[in-house]
């Protein structure tokens, strides 16, 4: 119980570290909104003064969320790289104390990325949630997934040459399955009078992902950090 308690402060302590580092450079936050402008204003340009179908919006949404994350997430292993403060962490804490504090910064980001892009195209583009427990639900887990995913892929790329192009490869495919289960759940979330139940294989299915991710993410961590 006590290791339990010391890990616990030394991810608080991880994240206040790189919340305080993001609050000085604004890196991830300036890269978030810029990007997220351009992405709607594309898709507003594109749009003009057609109506788009809800379940047309939500892909759109969660493609501009994904490629956003993209952006910003991957700054959690390599900005260590760059300041040379890798080994420090490497001597300093454990591998779970350290994926879990970048995990949850991700996690913080994600959840910002999320809600900012659901506001933004409710605003413009008349996004229509008819059942914002599902809705919720999705943005929840589709964050955790995505920051699960990327924290991993971050540690990876961080160790090699080409870091941003390897990024992008990389996390492709293991998020996937979330864009899937996450454009799905969203869609029965804009459909009128939408019961949960229509969206509960496809939540189901979401979580158990996110579990067995999270499970391998640890286990490959270790290894991929120590190397």
């Amino acid at each position: 119980m006590k290791k339990v308690i010391n890990e616990a402060k030394d991810i608080f302590r991880l994240i206040s570290k790189d919340v305080l580092l993001e609050s000085r450079n604004k890196y991830g936050f300036n890269a978030i909104l810029l990007f997220v402008l351009i992405s709607v204003s594309l898709v507003l340009f594109s749009v003009g003064d057609s109506r788009l179908r809800n379940d047309v919006v939500a892909t759109l949404m969660w493609n501009t969320i994904f490629f956003a994350a993209m952006t910003a997430l991957q700054r959690g292993f390599i900005s260590e790289g760059e300041r040379g403060t890798s080994l420090l962490l490497k001597l300093s804490y454990s591998t779970d104390v350290i994926f879990g504090a970048k995990f949850f910064v991700n996690l913080i980001f994600s959840l910002f990325i999320n809600l900012l892009i659901a506001l933004l195209y409710s605003a413009f583009l008349q996004l229509q949630i008819e059942n914002t427990l599902i809705f919720s639900v999705t943005m929840f887990l589709g964050a955790i997934g995505t920051a699960i995913v990327l924290t991993l892929i971050s540690a990876i790329v961080s160790m090699t040459n080409g870091k941003s192009g390897l990024f992008a490869a990389l996390s492709f495919v293991p998020i996937l399955p979330v864009i899937i289960l996450v454009v799905k759940a969203t869609e029965v979330a804009t459909e009128p009078d939408a019961p949960f139940f229509r969206a509960e294989n496809f939540l189901k299915l979401l979580t158990a992902y996110d579990i067995i991710m999270m499970v391998l993410s640890i286990f490959l961590f270790e290894f991929v950090w120590e190397e």
